[in-house]
């Protein structure tokens, strides 16, 4: 506790006066007698009071002190350091990241978040300043250190939630723009993720940070992406994502220009993902859509709180070449099966570069991997292997007794009775065998740091599988699961931010951004400018139309973290970061008007006390006497 006067306290040296009142006051002994008519005939005054009398406090003493020291205490202004809610200048930072649209009973996050902002605001007091950030795919200013709580009140209902990631750190970057020096300043951040080390590490001082929501199960579609397959057929990949703690069962459903074309089942186990491949057919300009359609969990309910997540597009495109690179001495093998792989461009180099730029599909046979590998990549017995696979030792003559046949790796490929003279025991959690025996597996399959990967554990030539007929089969399966059709096929994470691909023509006219969900139309630059890059906060189809007709289609799917509604989020109450506590997020509360109403109280105590409950008092010992 503090003093923030501490001169009040000599206030503390009315109480002399008061004693010496005590002290000094008329006091009449008291005397019960028969009648007083006999002493009316005096003709000269007299007294029974006795001055300096020894000090006897009794209750109105007491209570008129307790007063007395009540008012004191006021003057010397106490004050303890309290958590502040606003301070000179409060600056809000409101999370409107995709995450925020999660229903809480009924209410989005993002209701919770302006609720929860305008409850903390609504003690707006004279000379007390608010500004309002928005944390969006992009930081923005919403409203600069406004005095008026009616404008701070419209200002939040008017945020609009996006679909992409929240950019913190450029919040962060708005808010510490916004502060005045000489200023109190309080930064509030409303979010319903934890803050990750780049963000703390630029939160400015004092920042208090309040946690949005619950734990909520969502799937989400977090990729989608086609590659032409010849004859009027496209290779379609969606990458479905539970972030559910408990299993997920329901179907994807693939429709092309609204025509349902394909049903998948879907089995996803908690937080686990599934990859769907499959070749459907189609016209290029046509779009095609993937749509979740979830089954109810043992509580009955549908495990997704997310809805913008849960349908992407592709827009089918031409073929295109892709890029394939093999890294290695050279195998007639390996080469003559890219090269029968419709729309593959094959070139090779003796060990793996340091650029892979351009690089669509890297195959490394018999030569060293990259530690971390970067794109696609099929391993063909490296002699030395990435980061997530562990090589063990060395077996001979493995046997082959098992097949996962319902692999889009192994369609109409069979392995049986595959002859490897030595092969190389691996340790990959991460991947999943396809085809293996009791010495281990002979075929994997999964992703290294979110990289596809496909791995035979010994070298070509020293087996069979070359020779079979089932190996440039397998060569294309590889090449399409991995590579997952990288054409202009594919939808774009949102939040990102592309520049329209126009003609000359096209691009010296009006540009306008339709977005996918229905908001409001923008123009991207004024006639003969040249156009500015559009940020896909939205998941869906954008189209940019162009004076020209040469419109064009850009597909955009959400992020797999955005969907996780499962992450770390920071504390429900507001409360400082470590550190920063004596910097801003802290103030002092005053109580001295509390000292002031209780000296009010004992003075009207006092008063009762001494014009009601001491008479009574005194008759009833009267009475008693009598």
């Amino acid at each position: 506790m503090r003093l923030l006067a501490p001169a009040g306290l000599w206030a503390t040296a009315a109480l002399a006066p008061l004693v010496a009142w005590y002290l000094l006051r008329p006091r009449r002994r008291r005397v019960v007698v028969g009648s007083t008519y006999l002493w009316r005939a005096l003709d000269r005054p007299a007294t029974a009071a006795t001055p300096w009398q020894r000090f006897r406090g009794d209750v109105t003493f007491w209570l008129a002190a307790l007063a007395l020291l009540a008012l004191v205490v006021a003057l010397a202004r106490p004050a303890v350091p309290v958590p502040v809610a606003l301070g000179d200048h409060t600056i809000l930072i409101v999370d409107t990241s995709g995450s925020m649209l999660a229903v809480e009973d009924g209410t989005t996050r993002a209701e919770l978040a302006r609720r929860a902002a305008t409850e903390l605001t609504s003690a707006l007091g004279p000379g007390q300043r608010v500004s309002l950030v928005s944390a969006g795919a992009r930081a923005r200013i919403e409203l600069a250190a406004s005095s008026d709580a009616r404008e701070v009140a419209r200002s939040l209902a008017g945020l609009t939630t996006s679909h992409a990631p929240a950019d913190v750190v450029d919040a962060f970057t708005l808010a510490t723009s916004l502060q005045r020096p000489g200023e109190r300043t309080i930064v509030h951040l409303l979010t319903d993720r934890d803050l990750g080390a780049e963000a703390r590490a630029a939160a400015p001082p004092g920042l208090a940070v309040t946690g949005i929501g619950s734990d909520r199960p969502n799937v989400a579609i977090t990729r989608l992406a086609t590659a032409a397959a010849g004859a009027g057929d496209h290779r379609v990949l969606a990458q479905v994502r539970s972030f559910a703690s408990t299993p997920v069962t329901g179907r994807l459903v693939i429709d092309v220009d609204g025509v349902t074309v394909l049903e998948a089942p879907l089995a996803l186990a908690p937080r686990g993902s599934e990859d769907v491949v499959a070749t459907v057919a189609g016209d290029d300009g046509q779009v095609l859509t993937a749509q979740l359609a979830l089954e109810t969990d043992v509580t009955g309910e549908i495990p997704d709180v997310l809805a913008h997540d849960d349908q992407a597009s592709v827009v089918l495109t031409a073929p295109e070449e892709l890029a394939v690179l093999i890294a290695g001495p050279g195998s007639t093998f390996v080469e003559s099966a890219l090269a029968a792989t419709p729309g593959v461009r094959v070139e090779t180099a003796p060990t793996v570069p340091t650029e892979l730029a351009g690089v669509d599909l890297l195959v490394v046979d018999r030569v060293a991997a990259p530690a971390v590998l970067e794109v696609p990549t099929l391993l063909l017995g490296p002699t030395t292997w990435p980061e997530g696979i562990v090589a063990g030792d060395e077996v001979e003559g493995p046997s082959l007794t098992y097949q996962a046949t319902q692999h889009p790796l192994l369609t109409d490929v069979d392995l049986t009775g595959l002859g490897v003279a030595t092969a190389v025991r691996l340790d990959a959690p991460s991947l999943t065998p396809l085809a293996s025996g009791p010495q281990g597996a002979l075929l994997a399959a999964g992703r290294l740091g979110g990289v596809p990967v496909v791995v035979l554990p010994f070298d070509l030539t020293m087996s069979d599988l070359p020779l079979r007929p089932a190996w440039p089969l397998l060569v294309a399966n590889a090449t399409s699961w991995a590579v997952g059709g990288v054409t202009n096929g594919e939808a774009v994470p949102v939040g990102s931010v592309v520049t329209p691909e126009l003609g000359s023509e096209a691009a010296s006219g009006r540009l306008v951004a339709h977005p996918p969900d229905g908001s409001p139309s923008f123009e991207l630059a004024p006639p003969g400018a040249r156009p500015a890059d559009v940020l896909l906060d939205r998941t869906g189809l954008w189209r940019i139309e162009a004076p020209d007709g040469t419109d064009v289609l850009v597909p955009v799917v959400t992020t797999s973290d955005e969907g996780d509604l499962l992450a770390p989020r920071p504390a429900s109450i507001a409360t400082p970061l470590a550190g920063d506590a004596e910097d801003g997020a802290t103030g002092l509360a005053e109580f001295g008007r509390w000292a002031v109403v209780l000296a009010l109280v004992l003075l009207v105590a006092e008063w009762c006390w001494t014009q009601f409950l001491a008479p009574r008092r005194r008759t009833r010992r009267a009475r008693r006497v009598a």
